[in-house]
């Protein structure tokens, strides 16, 4: 879509059969090692957004691409997709009832439920028929995280952990991630992670 001067659906190339869905350029966080930091491109797509495309446009975008030979829709781009939550809920449903063999997987920091006070959203992920969760801990301490992540909402590190219990819950597959960064303990994130009864990731 060249209107909005980047992709709103692209393939990341290490990652066959999956199409991935990059809504918006918002996020509550500054993480020190984004990749946006230094590029405005990934696999060959421009990724930053010259505004958020409408969930119209989105839907258009993802069905010119899609292939019978995806397995799964990720949300995942340069920001944040649950800053548009609803908008993630609503599309979510739409995919689910076209291609009801299509797996759709959630790349968050994990900050939802700070972001949407008073609802219930693991849950709502659920019943929209999101499949699989994928939440970024990053850090195994706050201390850590907050220097790593730079953070905007109060209790961000918390909010992480309430979330994935929260995703545990209501949703059968739910992984925590980090990023294999100096100072970071990954074998300590591994057993947060196994603690919580979530996967572990170590994200490339």
């Amino acid at each position: 879509m060249d209107v909005l001067g980047g992709s709103v659906v692209y393939r990341y190339s290490p990652r066959l059969h999956r199409i991935y869905l990059n809504i918006t350029n918002r996020c509550s966080n500054s993480c020190r090692f984004c990749v946006r930091n230094s590029f405005p491109d990934l696999s060959g797509y421009r990724l930053w957004l010259d505004r958020e495309p409408t969930d119209d446009e989105i839907w258009t975008a993802f069905q010119d691409e899609v292939k019978v030979s995806d397995a799964e829709a990720v949300w995942c781009g340069f920001g944040e997709p649950t800053t548009r939550l609803d908008t993630v809920l609503g599309l979510t449903r739409r995919i689910k009832q076209s291609y009801p063999d299509l797996k759709v997987r959630l790349d968050t920091d994990g900050l939802a439920n700070l972001r949407n006070p008073g609802r219930k959203v693991a849950e709502e992920l659920s019943d929209a028929g999101i499949d699989y969760v994928s939440i970024s801990l990053n850090a195994e301490t706050r201390e850590k995280y907050e220097r790593l992540c730079r953070p905007s909402l109060p209790g961000s590190y918390q909010g992480v952990f309430d979330f994935a219990r929260a995703c545990r819950k209501h949703l059968s597959k739910v992984r925590l991630t980090v990023v294999d960064l100096e100072g970071i303990d990954v074998n300590k994130c591994r057993e947060i992670a196994e603690d919580l009864g979530c996967d572990f990731e170590v994200r490339g």
